[in-house]
């Protein structure tokens, strides 16, 4: 059985190679909810968050824009109530401040709090990156199959080449139609596969602090 292509590939195109100086970094929802709220992502999430901190340290060292996005519910009580510690960003991936007095001391990171799974619908995030100047957006964070996925997609469409770091994502498992469970693993490649289709390249944590 051969191995399957994807749609680039059937169509003779290439993704465009990283320059770290045309980049910006968004981190999407690395929040309390997934460690120890309503939904925990266990090792898999522990993991990607680790290796989102190498990121982190990497897109810092290179002085890039970096964004730290966070989902905002409904103050009721349920998954990320706004009042709630839950929708706090994990310690371990704690944006600079931002708004610091002295010149020396101001960072290019910035937190944008979004209410939909797109992290550009209805917030800044376009607008920033295009003021940076920047073409190319490296992606990670929870969740793969849905609030990564659609952000990705979104960006696409707006025109920006991307690369999503899937080693620094994860998710749950997930009901099929039948009611049965698929494993929160195949969800996330499954995730991965179907934006690697067209949508962004695939990398690796090592591919982009290494590399």
């Amino acid at each position: 059985m051969s191995t399957p292509s994807t749609l680039l590939e059937l169509a003779g195109g290439e993704f465009e190679p990283l320059d770290w100086s045309n980049c910006a970094l968004v981190l999407i929802d690395y929040q309390n909810e997934y460690v120890n709220g309503a939904m925990p992502l266990g090792q898999a999430g522990a993991d990607a968050i680790g290796n989102a901190r190498l990121l982190l340290d990497k897109a810092r060292d290179q002085n890039i824009p970096i964004f730290h996005i966070t989902h905002h519910g409904e103050d009721n009580g349920n998954v990320f109530d706004p009042l709630s510690a839950n929708v706090e960003i994990v310690d371990a991936l704690q944006p600079h401040d931002s708004d610091s007095d002295s010149d020396s001391d101001k960072t290019n990171e910035t937190t944008i709090v979004k209410k939909h799974p797109n992290a550009f619908y209805n917030t800044q995030l376009q607008t920033l990156i295009s003021d940076a100047n920047k073409s190319q957006i490296i992606f990670a964070g929870f969740m793969s199959h849905m609030c990564v996925s659609s952000s990705v997609r979104a960006a696409f469409d707006l025109g920006f080449q991307n690369f999503v770091c899937h080693d620094a994502c994860a998710t749950r498992a997930l009901p099929n139609a039948k009611e049965e469970t698929i494993n929160a693993e195949v969800v996330h490649d499954a995730a991965m596969a179907a934006l690697q289709d067209r949508f962004a390249t695939l990398v690796t944590t090592d591919d982009l602090v290494n590399g």
